[in-house]
């Protein structure tokens, strides 16, 4: 279960985030709809144990997110805007994360080829945007993450892979 309790965040004299509440059961899909500037983007960042909240708690089963890499291993993010290291393949990216992210699993992850059908030795960076983004969720899948967080999900995916994705 992901919970966020009283968090409240500020930037300078902006108030991002004030007193959010938000309680997701296990196994639950939930989105967070708002206009631009509401604070979505900031609530998952604490979700994700990027953001430290000013106050308030965020925890994944009951355990506090930031700072405990245990629980962050746990947690599949995909954010509006991936990043990889400049010359990183996919290949490259799953040893990377094989050694991050213990239930790693290369079966899954060489089944997903499957789906998305990227370049296994292309520079990622390379990749169109919607490339970009498959290559994310491919990652994350293979993780096989407690908790699946994303931020604008299918954003730069075309609609064919959208459903693909959101078969998954």
């Amino acid at each position: 279960m992901l919970e966020m309790n009283g968090v409240t965040k500020t930037f300078g004299s902006f108030k991002a985030l004030d007193n959010l509440n938000l309680t997701v059961p296990q196994g639950a899909v939930y989105g967070l709809v708002g206009p631009n500037g509401a604070g979505k983007s900031t609530a998952i960042r604490h979700l994700t144990g990027v953001y430290r909240p000013d106050s308030g708690t965020v925890q994944v089963d009951s355990q506090r997110v930031y700072e405990n890499p245990a629980v962050k291993a746990d947690i599949g993010y995909i954010p509006d805007e991936v990043f990889y290291f400049p010359s990183a393949t996919m290949e490259d990216m799953r040893r990377f994360y094989k050694g991050l992210y213990p239930r790693f699993d290369d079966d899954l992850y060489n089944r997903l080829y499957e789906i998305f059908r990227l370049p296994k030795n292309g520079q990622i960076r390379r990749f169109s945007k919607g490339m970009q983004k498959q290559a994310a969720f491919h990652l994350a899948l293979a993780m096989r993450p407690k908790v699946l967080i994303l931020d604008e999900p299918v954003d730069g995916l075309d609609p064919v892979m959208r459903r693909q994705v959101m078969s998954l």
